[in-house]
């Protein structure tokens, strides 16, 4: 027997009704939607500000490394280029925070002793800041140590090298082994170049041998220590006995013979006629004025290798005038360079001209060179020891982010 009273009948009619169910549930609805909006926009906001700090920390960790290059291009080139040089080191004098009032970096210099041969050692401090972002702002920095380092450079590198036109004459013509560089023209008069094997350069438009090969970058000359070479021949210099500092021109006659060991320094010129004969012997020949050794003299000048000294480029010479150097003679110059230059060591006007069995083992250097038939140059490796220290330079020893 079931109970029944008003209050039971009210209940049952309560959950009966099914339109206050689909009210709840709408609402519950509404409610996941809303959490997930808010949760995905949160993400969204958040991957936002992870994205653009990442992209100001990037900005600046660039700038830094900017401001470290920046820095090495201002320490390695000298003050009349528009740099500060290598010796400077004032961070007061530096551009002040070189970049925009929002992203710049900005650079400390201090010394950092020595390396192992007393060269100076700097530690250079970039950091690299980025400023006014919408989230934050970055900031890195990059700390590097450099130190002095020199450009070595080789001083004989081809076997003949011409201020202006380089002239290969006859038929088959002069016999050339190793690399060619003219800062002008070079000109073929006759069928040199058939059997050539070396790289044939030229800086003007005109290249005989090798037509692609023009317009390249200017060589400039090897220097001559005239002031040494003169230093050298006057302290073994013993007249009448030996004598290596010679006053006046020089001319040898037919019968007249000179066998010469050092250097020999000639205030005037050279000139070796026909029935003469000169023999140098780990030495070299050196002339203020020309040097004109006739058809039918001796020429030789022998270097060996216990004469030649890699780290004292005066060995490497053998005949150097300040004029024009003539060798018509069946003549040969073994391990040396010849060389026409004037006073300053620099600067050449003269001319050199082989041939008639002229032989070079070394290399041949001046304003213009004739070579004619039946002369030679043949390249030396033993030049390749030759080098010279050139200017300084910052060089990067180590590397490291500070934060």
């Amino acid at each position: 027997m079931k109970k029944k009273d008003s209050n039971g009948k009210e209940i049952k009619i309560i959950f009966s009704n099914q339109k206050g169910m689909a009210l709840l549930a709408t609402l519950i609805f509404v409610f996941v939607l809303v959490t997930l909006a808010v949760v995905l926009l949160t993400m969204t906001n958040n991957d936002m500000k992870l994205s653009t700090l990442q992209r100001e920390s990037n900005k600046a960790f660039y700038l830094a490394d900017a401001g470290i290059e920046d820095t090495l291009w201002e320490l390695n080139t000298s003050t009349d280029d528009g740099g500060m040089g290598v010796s400077w080191r004032e961070a007061s004098n530096y551009p002040a925070d070189p970049g925009t009032a929002t992203e710049y970096y900005q650079i400390t210099i201090v010394d950092d002793g020595v390396d192992a041969d007393g060269d100076a050692k700097v530690k250079i401090n970039s950091t690299g800041t980025v400023i006014g972002g919408k989230f934050s702002s970055g900031k890195r920095k990059i700390e590097v140590t450099a130190e002095i380092d020199w450009v070595i450079t080789s001083i004989y590198d081809y076997a003949i090298l011409a201020e202006k036109v380089i002239l290969f004459q006859g038929t088959p013509g002069p016999d050339i082994v190793g690399d060619v560089h003219s800062n002008d023209d070079i000109l073929v008069s006759g069928q040199f170049g058939e059997t050539y094997t070396g790289n044939a350069t030229s800086s003007g438009d005109t290249n005989d041998i090798n037509s692609d090969n023009i317009e390249a970058t200017p060589i400039p000359l090897p220097f001559v220590d005239y002031p040494e070479l003169k230093s050298r021949a006057l302290a073994v210099d013993n007249p009448p006995a030996d004598i290596h500092y010679h006053t006046g021109n020089v001319i040898l006659g037919n019968g007249d013979i000179e066998n010469w060991t050092g250097i020999h320094y000639i205030e005037g010129s050279l000139e070796a006629k026909n029935g003469s004969s000169i023999n140098v012997t780990n030495g070299a020949i050196i002339a203020t004025g020309d040097v004109d050794v006739k058809e039918g003299a001796i020429f030789n000048i022998t270097n060996d290798s216990g004469y030649i000294d890699p780290t004292d480029p005066i060995t490497a010479l053998a005949l150097i005038a300040q004029g024009d150097i003539k060798i018509y003679a069946k003549s040969e110059i073994a391990e040396g360079v010849v060389q026409s230059v004037l006073a300053d060591g620099i600067t050449s006007e003269g001319f050199i001209e082989l041939k008639n069995g002229c032989e070079v083992t070394g290399s041949v250097i001046a304003d213009t060179v004739y070579l004619r038939n039946k002369s030679a140059v043949i390249y030396s490796s033993t030049l390749n020891q030759f080098t010279t220290k050139g200017d300084p330079f910052f060089k990067k020893t180590s590397w490291r982010e500070v934060y």
